[in-house]
């Protein structure tokens, strides 16, 4: 206790015998390091709210899109149907004779369409809510709902029913209805019902947290009347959807406030009465809304840790204080000596240093006084000019030591062979405190210097000449080239549609008067007609590609590459697929291109795919900026691959296929227009894997 005591009058006495100024700056660092701790503390609790806040709105945000994207994806879908003709038709003629061959007729159309988005049924119906057909049992649709939707508006274009119970199994769920409206008729004559389960789509997103927050839970929330309905299973508390209510009058809970019509960021309690941070929103054309929340504790449960690395610094530096003053009294005479011992220390060393970067650099170097007396030189001015100023050089000039130096001025002086050298010359004024000015020159030799430029310069002029001329028949040439591809497709256009036009109107007349041989040979006519009419087009693209302007816009590979396989898997109904595409594939280019590159893939994916087989197709994100298209086809060796990028015709039998021969090599120069490039991956009878990687 004793040596304690003692030790600590030391270090007070120490303090004590510090000057007054010196006192006040230990005691004002004390205080402002305290200050800054507490400052600290508070700046890194609103740092950490914020970014709480900035991460559930990025969620919400994230989520919103998704939805969104998917609910444009199937209006999409719904327009194609309610305004096919053929199909309306159909159900028109199902309606009026319910036959085996018209239903089929009306399955033919939908299966496929449930199939790519995993509807759980299909069914048409009736205004009076009778079934037309009903292309699976999974689950029933409930034609009272439907009924009463429709009855509370003239409802012409298709909508989303509210999230309810779907017989037979009690499953949450929804529907997608599409009225039939035939040209010119003011009502729907039939109904098509795709009947969605929330565990399909909607709940595996809400329940999808991207970080690992332990709280964080995702709520989709219903107002019904004075309650307001949690619409799908908690993650907190073992309640399932549709189970939990809100009460829609209660002040604290986020998701009565939500219910309400509240949005943004929102700070309160949640159903099971914790403090929570919650940000709400509606998801635009559906008005559902989304709450993303997660607990206080949890939020600030970081803080802790950090706040005691707070107090620790404030401790050490105040322990830091206290050794300052003991360190500034005992040692202040000491430093003085030994910082004068280090000065001159420095300065021999400096100038030694300086006297041997002098003698060893390859740049003359000379100091004279004002009577042109030498006072020093290195060794490069006594190899070009020895021990004496050289004829040319113009004498010294006395000036102030804070003039701003002299430029350097081009001289031509003679060395001690007699030898003319080229020479860069700054001149310099040296004033020392209680000495006679000198006057130093610095001298940079540039005499090879300025004779390999001027042979650079001659070769330059000639390689220009010789650029200049051959740019010129290259673009000749391309020129040429375009303006032949563009004849050939200008003057192939007429006759192909002629062939096109009058082989379809000879199928058409001739398809009961001809036997399946002639009718087989028309088809085939068609064919070669559509594939040479797609060549022309195909290489007067690839030919215009390297001067077409490019447009910069967001263009979104998730929602093309949905249009690009739905637009295949209508025309080629009969086989069967199974199609996986990522949601938020953006980047931005030219949407017109980037679609034209995607198409190609894809269909060439389709097309060299055994019919016996279900066609797989997967889109996804490869790398921060690239997107990867995989399928099960037949694949490709290297030499092949080789072979397409550097559009080489390629035969099947007597089938020509322009799209894998012309459609990849477009697609890859597409894709290098863009800045990416390129990269395919294949092996034979397992699938091929192409990348976009920008």
């Amino acid at each position: 206790m004793g040596t304690t005591s003692t030790e600590k009058r030391c270090f007070l006495s120490y303090i004590r015998q510090l000057p007054v100024i010196e006192r006040l700056v230990l005691a004002a660092t004390l205080t402002v390091l305290i200050g800054l701790a507490i400052v600290a503390a508070v700046l890194q609790r609103r740092d950490m709210l914020r970014d709480k806040e900035a991460h559930l709105v990025l969620l919400e945000q994230m989520k919103i899109g998704q939805i969104q994207a998917w609910y444009e994806a199937q209006m999409k879908e719904a327009e194609y149907i309610s305004a096919s003709s053929w199909f309306k038709g159909a159900v028109q003629q199902a309606m009026a004779s319910p036959t085996k061959e018209n239903l089929a007729r009306i399955d033919n159309f939908l299966r496929p369409i449930l199939r790519t988005y995993d509807f759980s049924n299909s069914t048409v119906i009736t205004p009076e809510c009778t079934i037309v057909y009903e292309l699976t049992n999974f689950a029933q649709s409930d034609c009272e709902m439907v009924k009463n939707d429709i009855s509370q508006a003239d409802r012409t274009s298709p909508f989303f029913t509210e999230l309810h119970l779907i017989s037979p199994y009690a499953k949450p769920g929804f529907y997608l209805v599409i009225p039939l409206v035939m040209q010119g008729q003011p009502r729907a004559f039939a109904y098509v019902v795709q009947t969605f389960l929330a565990a399909d789509y909607l709940y595996p997103l809400l329940s999808q947290w991207p970080s690992n927050e332990k709280t964080g839970e995702i709520l989709f929330l219903q107002p019904h009347g004075a309650m307001i309905t949690v619409m799908n299973p908690l993650k907190l508390v073992k309640i399932s959807a549709l189970s939990m209510q809100v009460s829609a009058d209660d002040t604290n809970t986020v998701e009565a406030r939500a219910g309400r019509g509240e949005t943004g960021v929102l700070l309160g309690q949640d159903y099971r009465g914790k403090r929570v941070i919650a940000v709400a929103d509606r998801v635009p054309e559906l008005g559902w809304i989304i709450l993303s929340k997660i607990d206080f504790s949890e939020a600030f449960g970081t803080m802790v840790p950090t706040l005691l690395i707070i107090i620790a610094l404030v401790l050490v530096a105040f322990a830091a204080t206290l050794a300052g003053a003991y360190v500034l009294f005992s040692v202040r005479a000491i430093s003085v000596y030994r910082g004068r011992l280090e000065l001159l220390q420095r300065f021999e060393r400096s100038e030694a240093l300086l006297t041997a970067v002098l003698e060893r650099i390859d740049a003359p170097v000379i100091v004279v006084d004002s009577d042109a007396k030498v006072q020093f030189l290195n060794q490069a001015f006594k190899h070009r000019f020895g021990d004496t100023l050289p004829e040319g050089l113009p004498p010294p000039k006395a000036g102030p030591s804070d003039e701003t130096p002299a430029k350097a001025s081009h001289l031509e002086l003679s060395n001690i062979y007699g030898k003319t050298l080229h020479l860069y010359v700054y001149p310099m004024h040296i004033a020392l405190e209680g000495q006679p000015a000198l006057f130093g020159y610095v001298m940079r030799d540039v005499t090879e210097l300025e004779f390999a430029l001027e042979q650079v310069q001659e070769l330059n002029r000639d390689l220009a000449k010789k650029v200049e001329t051959q740019t010129k028949r290259i673009l000749e040439a391309n020129e040429e080239l375009r303006s032949i591809a563009s004849a050939i497709s200008h003057n192939l256009a007429t006759p192909l549609r002629a062939i096109e036009s009058f082989s379809e109107l000879l199928e058409g007349e001739a398809v009961h008067q001809l036997g399946p041989e002639a009718i087989d040979y028309i088809m085939r006519i068609r064919r070669a007609s559509s594939s040479l009419s797609t060549l022309t087009d195909d290489l007067v693209t690839y030919l215009s590609l390297d001067t077409m302007p490019l447009s910069d816009e967001e263009f979104d590979f998730s929602i093309a590459a949905q249009e690009i396989t739905s637009d295949y898997i209508r025309r080629n109904p009969n086989r069967r697929y199974q199609i996986m595409i990522n949601p938020g594939l953006k980047m931005r280019g030219d949407a017109a291109l980037l679609k034209i590159g995607l198409r190609n893939v894809i269909e060439n994916a389709f097309t060299y795919c055994s019919d016996s087989v279900v066609a797989k197709l997967e889109v996804g994100r490869v790398g921060e900026f690239g997107i990867y298209i995989k399928d099960n086809g037949v694949g490709m060796d290297q030499q092949e691959i080789a072979s397409i990028l550097k559009l080489s015709p390629k035969n099947d039998g007597d089938e020509y296929s322009p799209g894998l021969s012309v459609g990849l090599a477009i697609t890859k120069k597409i894709i290098e227009r863009h800045g990416g490039q390129l990269e395919i991956e294949s092996e034979l009878g397992v699938g091929t894997t192409v990348r976009f990687k920008f």
